[in-house]
């Protein structure tokens, strides 16, 4: 027994042992090494096992796998005015993708990539002064886009910006929608509705939510000939596109009772990437074809909320309604402005507008005192018209002559 116990110990030593040299031969003559594991590499700032891999004793840099938007939920949307590109990534509702430190690779057609950083978290990201030409634009986490920078503006298509514009059910529309009439905040005391000098025009009316619900046919009985209806805003906290909440109704209605029609849409853009992306928002919304007037950009104060966009320089200012209103005319829409008379005449500069329409704001006159050229004139805020509860403003069209 003792001899066999011992002879079975040697068997199993000596195959072990031939098992050991085995393996031994095989790493020898192939001259593999065994590789680090992920925790055995230390990489600052980095997590290892995403950008390293380990060969033998060689520690290679590669570059992270790019995800795509259909996989992550995100959407990558591009603006261009003249030189200029905004990036903006927004989520599946539309909502802008903030808290994270987005990083785009923006590669020309000939030429080194340029690789940018969302440092302030907000999901927008501006390049300034590119080279006109063809662009590649890639977003870790928000798939890639392509866009054509140029010397001048140009009709620049934003994939699926319907996507963009929220329902005011979503928002904080208190903060949100500040569309102030300064003109109406005085104690001056407006003529009477007779009084008023309505001559050689046609009498319309502009209205948004705060209208409610309207009655058109009876507004059209009573001698209104056209609308202007507010399609939608820009927030003046968040800077969120949002939608009129009735806009459709209302369209559908003004349509429905034989109204000319025309849209406007309050703006607190801060510059003209976000003016252009106000006027591809109206240009989602409506079609050329179904107005009789033309588009609006309200440029007007928020009151007391104070708004983004109310302290614009007065250059950056009029460049964004320009912006606005080119867009939307390369579009084949018809373009304007409205504005009071105190911002025509020193918050804007019209002399880049006159290509476009001019819609003013001046109350608690018989006729206008602006010196300016204008096509329609708001005359009052507080009117009165069948088929619309509370009051109304009230508008003059009166072509494109002016005084």
């Amino acid at each position: 027994m003792g001899y066999r116990w011992i002879a079975v110990c040697l068997i199993g030593f000596n195959t072990l042992l031939l098992v050991i040299l085995v393996i031994a031969g095989i790493h020898y003559h192939s001259g593999q090494k065994a590789a680090p594991s992920a925790d055995e590499i230390q990489v600052q700032g980095e997590e290892p096992a995403e950008l390293l891999s380990a060969f033998g004793d060689e520690v290679y840099e590669e570059e992270p796998e790019r995800e795509e938007s259909r996989e992550l939920g995100y959407l990558l949307l591009l603006t261009s005015v003249d030189s200029d590109l905004k990036i903006k990534v927004v989520g599946r509702e539309g909502e802008a993708a903030e808290g994270r430190e987005w990083k785009a690779y923006i590669q020309p057609e000939e030429g080194e990539e340029t690789v940018l950083y969302d440092e302030d978290r907000d999901g927008v990201i501006y390049a300034g002064k590119l080279p006109k030409g063809d662009y590649r634009v890639h977003v870790d986490g928000a798939g890639d886009a392509s866009i054509t920078i140029r010397d001048v503006i140009r009709m620049t298509a934003i994939t699926d910006v319907r996507r963009i514009i929220a329902q005011e059910s979503s928002v904080n529309a208190e903060k949100e929608d500040t569309e102030y009439r300064e003109e109406a905040a005085g104690e001056e005391t407006e003529p009477a509705m007779d009084d008023f000098d309505l001559s050689g025009g046609a009498v319309g009316i502009d209205v948004s939510k705060y209208n409610k619900n309207i009655d058109w046919q009876m507004v059209r009985d009573s001698g209104i000939e056209y609308a202007i209806i507010r399609a939608g805003y820009r927030g003046s906290s968040t800077g969120v596109l949002v939608e009129d909440p009735y806009f459709e109704q209302n369209l559908a209605g003004a349509r429905s009772a034989g109204l000319k029609l025309g849209i406007y849409f309050f703006t607190q853009a801060l510059n003209p990437a976000e003016a252009q992306e106000e006027a591809m928002a109206v240009a989602s919304l409506v079609s050329p074809e179904d107005l009789d007037l033309p588009v609006y950009l309200d440029v007007e104060g928020s009151g007391s909320i104070n708004g983004r966009a109310d302290g614009l320089d007065r250059s950056v200012r009029s460049e964004n309604i320009r912006v606005f209103c080119e867009t939307l005319e390369d579009m084949g829409y018809e373009a304007g402005v409205y504005a009071n008379k105190s911002w025509l005449t020193s918050q804007i500069d019209t002399s880049l507008l006159d290509p476009y329409d001019i819609w003013l704001a001046q109350y608690r006159m018989k006729r206008p005192d602006y010196e300016g050229r204008y096509s329609i004139w708001q005359y009052t805020s507080r009117g009165h018209v069948d088929g619309i509860e509370g009051n109304v403003d009230l508008d003059l069209f009166i072509g494109r002559s002016g005084r």
